[in-house]
């Protein structure tokens, strides 16, 4: 441990109660909201197909092969299915359970580096960020893959600076977890780290020392069955996965997901809100970062900084950007806030400006939120947003009022409000699920299929890859005029009729050969497909920004 601090018995209890409360705010309102599309809909529909056809090694989304991802991520929320039913908390709780894990992980490293009180606030400062809360409670990778590679990173750290090999199994495994979390990436990034750690600190010893033999077998046993299998099961799997979605799609515009190279530079400081005004003060002469306290502190502080910066700048090459990628640059981060505020704590003496940096945090972040729901009429009900802005802003003006009151008197009280103010701000920003959800989802329009549905009807969507409509209809849907990702699978024989042209699916539409339930947004794409307002339909509803359309031949 490089540096202790205090730690009462007041300041155990509120740890305890803050871990609790963390929990809750993680897990109760899981199943509250429908699943977003397309990325919740794609990962609850993989598993609950696995589920259906007994088969765990090849995925498949809307019954032809999905090889984008490792499989990971859809065994869980199969379990999840099997035990709490296909529904939005199981599809959500792996991703969830990862993100209160990666913070947990955050607290006890911290603790290693810095002293306990630091610790815990690092752990604090990632669970409560609002970009690790967003990721951390949707049906996506990249949670799983940010808990693994923490849990990575600092099980590397640990077993060197203690000298505890064993520990290097940990690591091991740790990293074959995020190989089937997300795929070559797992290995990638902490191998960039850890040589690079090695060039600066020239700890030339640890070229060796990591190859521990028990914890090599353990990577290998861990991820490679799978691959082998399913490569075994599908000759083409190595190209799609390894050459298309790992080298071209880092390299190239393939998938539309282009950003300037400095795309993610402002999204790190905006994804720790509210913790964002503790970066700048770390550049201050008395931060831990500037002024560390020992040369075991330096190279950690090295550690920490390779970790978030080879991330970033991993993911600030490639060709294909998108916001969740850098939450793995959290945790880092997290824990050089959580050292330089416990110092600030300790001392009495908030430096770097850090009281200022926190009211201009809250004032333009209140302001630029309050300005937001006003704003978003066209996309959400604006006045429920307001409300649910007003919920959260004033928490987010306490912070900076916290450490004036508090922070020269008792330090300990200052964190505890701290934690306690963001806490209430992530709790009172949840509630925004509930506004931009209903927009984002398949849930209403499946309910009306559901509703209309008769054996023998074939469900068709035109012009999208609607993935909730499959996982909520438990159905195959006919994919009209469009492959999107499934372009993969649709060139397999077993997707034959399944991906009509427009005019193919118009020819069996109106020739009554088939039974219909067509799913269709309104307003451009409904007049895409029927210029002149004639459907032929038998009845049709509206569900959300989906018109649902009716045409079987026993009705005319």
């Amino acid at each position: 441990m490089l540096r202790g601090s205090g730690f009462s018995s007041r300041g155990r209890i509120f740890c305890i109660a803050a871990a609790l409360a963390a929990v809750l705010l993680y897990l109760a309102p899981l199943g509250s909201y429908p699943l977003m599309e397309p990325d919740e809909g794609r990962y609850a529909e993989i598993p609950r197909e696995m589920i259906e056809s007994g088969d765990y090694v090849t995925p498949r989304l809307n019954y032809v092969k999905y090889f984008e991802k490792p499989a990971l991520l859809y065994w869980a929320n199969a379990a999840n299915f099997k035990i709490f039913g296909e529904n939005e908390f199981a599809a959500r709780l792996f991703p969830a359970l990862c993100a209160l894990g990666g913070a947990a992980v955050t607290a006890a490293f911290g603790a290693t580096l810095y002293g306990r009180r630091a610790g815990l606030i690092a752990g604090a400062v990632t669970a409560t960020s609002l970009l690790y809360f967003v990721v951390g409670t949707l049906n996506i990778t990249d949670m799983p893959l940010t808990f693994f590679l923490t849990l990575a990173f600092a099980s590397f750290y640990a077993a060197h600076v203690r000298r505890e090999r064993r520990l290097y199994a940990l690591f091991y495994l740790a990293c074959a977890l995020a190989v089937l979390a997300k795929g070559l990436v797992g290995v990638v990034l902490p191998g960039a780290v850890i040589f690079l750690y090695i060039l600066i600190t020239r700890e030339w010893k640890l070229f060796v020392e990591p190859l521990y033999l028990p914890g090599i077998i353990l990577f290998f046993a861990v991820c490679a069955p799978w691959f082998v299998m399913v490569c075994r099961e599908n000759p083409d799997f190595f190209h799609f996965f390894f050459v298309q979605e790992h080298f071209l799609r880092y390299t190239t515009k393939m998938h539309g997901r282009y950003e300037p190279f400095w795309y993610f530079l402002p999204m790190v400081p905006a994804g720790l809100v509210p913790w964002a005004a503790f970066l700048p003060p770390l550049l201050s002469r008395r931060s831990v970062l500037r002024s560390p306290e020992s040369a075991e502190q330096k190279r950690a502080n090295i550690y920490l900084l390779l970790w978030c910066g080879v991330i970033l700048l991993f993911y600030s090459m490639s060709d294909s950007k998108l916001i969740p990628y850098i939450v793995p640059c959290l945790p880092p981060l997290a824990l050089l806030a959580g050292a330089d505020v416990d110092r600030m704590a300790s001392t009495g003496t908030w430096h770097g400006g850090a009281l200022w940096w926190l009211a201009a945090e809250a004032v333009l972040l209140g302001g630029g939120l309050v300005a937001a729901a006003l704003l978003s009429g066209e996309y959400v009900n604006s006045s429920q947003a307001l409300a649910i802005v007003l919920r959260a802003v004033p928490a987010m003006l306490a912070m900076p009022l916290a450490v004036w009151f508090f922070g020269r008197k008792d330090g300990g009280a200052a964190v505890r409000a701290l934690a306690v103010c963001a806490l209430v701000f992530i709790w009172g920003l949840q509630g925004l699920y509930g506004v931009v959800a209903p927009t984002r989802t398949l849930k209403d329009a499946a309910q009306a299929v559901n509703v209309m549905y008769r054996a023998g009807d074939t469900v068709a969507a035109y012009d999208e890859i609607l993935q909730g409509l499959s996982f909520y209809t438990g159905r195959r849907v006919m994919c009209v005029a469009e492959r999107g990702e499934l372009e993969f699978g649709a060139s397999k024989p077993e997707a034959e009729g399944w991906f009509p042209t427009k005019e193919g699916f118009l020819e069996m539409w109106n020739s009554g050969e088939k039974n219909f339930i067509l799913v269709v947004e309104k307003g451009g794409r409904f007049d895409s497909l029927f210029p002149d307002g004639r459907t032929g339909a038998s009845s049709m509803v509206e569900a959300g920004d989906y018109l649902v359309l009716v045409k079987r031949k026993d009705v005319e």
